[in-house]
């Protein structure tokens, strides 16, 4: 659940500022969703997971979107100054470090969800994760190379121009030069999540000694990357690198006025999240 919340909430934040505020009053409901996509909880784990999530975003308000707020403000001045791998990699480090710290604090919370699931929940579970595990697949299967390719150059388009504005010619004729060297990636995820996904299914059987079914918990989720495999891991990294690189290109060629709303963009997005933080 905690990169569940915390991959939620990027893509909220990320994709359209203006609306931080009521989609992050509602995060909440778009986990219970994500949940609810994989397990039909019965009233009283609704309950449960409901006081949970209650708990649990009192804390994140007031522990973790500060914290964001700054982080924001410091990155508009790096990524307008001088912006380079290094910086952009400390930043994703930063963020990873959030996701675990999230991770830690809702681990008991997940655990006792999963070990009251009931044998029907649980026996109901492998068709609907794989059903998730194809949704993710489908796309990438049905579609050729160039057209991916030119899939993931238009989501760097859009991210870009939700905070610095329209690209020139040139700035779109470098990313769709760079999206030649995308690899698609969604049908190696899938097939990850299948291996971590079997050995959950094995621990589940399992789930009535919760003391050792919390320690395997947590031993899959800390080495859920050995799961990845030695393709997923090159192509993973390559992806990461090639985002970084054209990241780093565009940022440092902005234009002023790109500058400009750059910074405005993130400034508000912090001054949003710094009033979130002080709600109750």
């Amino acid at each position: 659940m905690a990169r569940l919340v915390f991959a939620v909430f990027l893509v909220v934040s990320m994709s359209a500022c203006s609306g931080i505020k009521l989609a992050y009053n509602n995060l909440d409901r778009l986990v219970r969703w994500q949940v609810g996509e994989y397990v039909d909880l019965d009233a009283t784990q609704k309950r449960y997971l409901q006081s949970e999530l209650d708990t649990f975003m009192v804390w994140h308000r007031h522990n973790h979107l500060p914290l964001y707020a700054d982080f924001i403000l410091v990155a508009s001045e790096k990524l307008t100054d001088n912006p380079t791998d290094s910086v952009l990699n400390q930043m994703f480090e930063q963020m990873f470090a959030w996701a675990d710290e999230i991770e830690e604090k809702t681990m008991p919370v997940v655990v006792n969800v999963l070990v009251n699931l009931t044998d029907g929940q649980v026996a109901a579970l492998p068709a609907r994760l794989e059903e998730s595990n194809r949704e993710m697949a489908e796309d990438e299967l049905k579609s050729d190379l160039q057209e991916l390719q030119a899939q993931w150059a238009e989501d760097v388009e859009d991210g870009f121009e939700r905070f610095a504005g329209r690209l020139s010619t040139a700035q779109r004729d470098y990313i769709a030069l760079r999206a030649t060297g995308y690899r698609p990636d969604n049908v190696l995820w899938a097939d990850y999540r299948r291996r971590w996904q079997a050995d959950l299914m094995a621990l589940l059987a399992k789930r009535g000694d919760i003391e050792n079914f919390a320690v395997g918990y947590r031993q899959l989720v800390d080495q859920r990357e050995t799961y990845y495999g030695p393709e997923l891991t090159e192509v993973f990294d390559h992806n990461i690198k090639l985002g970084r690189e054209v990241a780093v290109h565009l940022l440092a060629g902005m234009t002023d006025r790109q500058s400009r709303r750059f910074a405005e963009s993130l400034e508000s997005l912090s001054e949003d999240l710094r009033e979130l933080s002080q709600e109750t």
